[in-house]
This record gives C-alpha cells, sequence and structure tokens, in this order.
C-alpha cells in the first residue's frame, strides 16, 4: 500500500481520527460537579422533576456536558433514567472541533479523493424514514409526525470544490422539500453534527414556537449541518451519528484544501 493509500485509509476509518498533527490535545474533562450542563440536570434530578422536563433542559443547553464514566454514574445515581443519560451522551459529542485557521492541510488524502468519499456517502443515504415525538409545552399535549428525506444525485466537484445535489422532503405524507441545492466548500462558515431533535428544536424557537418541542425521534437521527454566510444551512439528516461524524470531517478537510472557512470557527 503507498503512503497516498494509507492516509486515505486511516482519514476515513473512523477510529483515531485527527484532521491534522498540529491539531491541539483536547483538555481532559472538567470534574463533574464544575461542568455547568451537567451540574444544572444533577439538580433537577435531585428535586425528582419529570424525564420530560429534564430531557427538554439537555436539548435547549448550548453548554457541552462532561460524559466520562463517573460523570456518567454520578448522573444515573442522582435518578438519570436511560432516555435521559442517552440525551447527555448525543449532547457531549454534538460539535465537530474545528482546526484553527492558517494550518494548512498538507497531510492526508487528496482533494479529488475526499470529494469522491463525501459523493459516495452522501449519496448512500436515499431516503430516510423516521417518527417525530412531539410536545406542547403550553398544554402538556403530545403528537407525532412520521418524516422522510431523500437526498440523491449528489454530485461534488472538486475542481469547482463545489457539491450539488437533490433532496425531497415530507411530513405525515405532504412534501415540505423538493429542490435541487449547490453550493461551494469555501463558502462554508461552520460544521456542526448534532440530535435531529436539538437542531429541530433550535429552529422552532428561532421561529417563534419555543413551546414546541421534538422530544425525541425513532431511530435516532443525526443532522450534519453546514453553515454558510447571511444565516444559510445545507443540512444533511442522518440514522448512524458515527457516519454523520466522518462525513463532517471529511467536508472540513475539503474545505480547508479549497481554501475556505471563516477564521472565528476554523
Amino acid at each position: 500500500m503507498n503512503m497516498r493509500k494509507l492516509l486515505a485509509a486511516c482519514l476515513f476509518c473512523g477510529i483515531g481520527f485527527t484532521l491534522s498533527a498540529q491539531q491541539p490535545v483536547a483538555p481532559l474533562p472538567k470534574p463533574v460537579n464544575d461542568a455547568p450542563a451537567n451540574a444544572a440536570v444533577l439538580k433537577l434530578l435531585q428535586v425528582g422533576m419529570p424525564e420530560s422536563v429534564v430531557l427538554d433542559k439537555i436539548h435547549s443547553t448550548s453548554d457541552k456536558f462532561d460524559t466520562p464514566v463517573d460523570a456518567l454514574v454520578a448522573l444515573k445515581l442522582a435518578g438519570a433514567t436511560e432516555a435521559e443519560l442517552k440525551a447527555i451522551l448525543a449532547q457531549g459529542a454534538a460539535s465537530v472541533d474545528p482546526q484553527p485557521a492558517g494550518v494548512p492541510a498538507a497531510s492526508g488524502p487528496t482533494l479529488a479523493e475526499t470529494m469522491q468519499f463525501i459523493q459516495e456517502k452522501l449519496n448512500d443515504l436515499g431516503k430516510i424514514a423516521w417518527v417525530e415525538f412531539n410536545q406542547d409545552a403550553t398544554n402538556g399535549g403530545t403528537s407525532t409526525d412520521t418524516m422522510t428525506n431523500e437526498t440523491s444525485n449528489v454530485v461534488a466537484d472538486a475542481n469547482q470544490c463545489r457539491i450539488s445535489y437533490y433532496r425531497k422532503g415530507a411530513q405525515n405524507g405532504k412534501i415540505t422539500r423538493d429542490e435541487n441545492r449547490a453550493f461551494l466548500l469555501r463558502d462554508v462558515q461552520e460544521i456542526v453534527v448534532k440530535p435531529l431533535e436539538q437542531f429541530e428544536n433550535e429552529w422552532l424557537a428561532k421561529n417563534g414556537h419555543p413551546e414546541l418541542v421534538v422530544t425525541s425521534t425513532n431511530p435516532p437521527m443525526t443532522v450534519l449541518v453546514l453553515r454558510q454566510p447571511h444565516g444559510e444551512d445545507y443540512t444533511f439528516r442522518f440514522t448512524d451519528a458515527n457516519l454523520a461524524d466522518r462525513v463532517a470531517k471529511a467536508i472540513l478537510h475539503a474545505v480547508e484544501l479549497c481554501g475556505g472557512g471563516n477564521k472565528d470557527k476554523f
């Protein structure tokens, strides 16, 4: 195996992934009592708040959770349910840490190899279906929505540093999205991976409906968000959180090779 193929295998295997040898080592996690997000949930658990309230708090927080074994044990001993612990684990691993600006992407796969990987994995998404469980905080009412999302015709053009694709979405059988989309990698400002319910709740709150909450999805869904200037987002839905993370890191590598990225984010 030549060096280029060895580097490509290491980059996309999903094991021990680093974007560059120059990326800083992540700091050790704080003790559980020093993490604001953990402390807030512990306080709710200690006074016996209902699971729905605790889940709403977990999904709405912008702080990172500490998720080492000791932190999870402390939460369990305080009464955390399986659903609450899973939500905390998802939040704790939600974001893709960007590489600082100015660090050259000198190692790893070429742009052509990276774009080919992105194109294949996004085309493999195809049509996905899931159920969203909702709650109205104003009256405690609950509901479910059957959702579908189709991603196809993905073309990752290395010559133009451009990704184009077709997206079709539906809610309870009614089409909500039916469009061809395209963006330039050099315009990507931020790359985020998070649970779909967190993304949906942030969107609802931003658009004037904080009382409407998506409590969970079945199966658990993950969304990859590519943020552009002027608040425009390009999103991809995944049933596999690990695959979403791998694609996000590949896109970050491609953005660097294309000379893009927000200096405040990358």
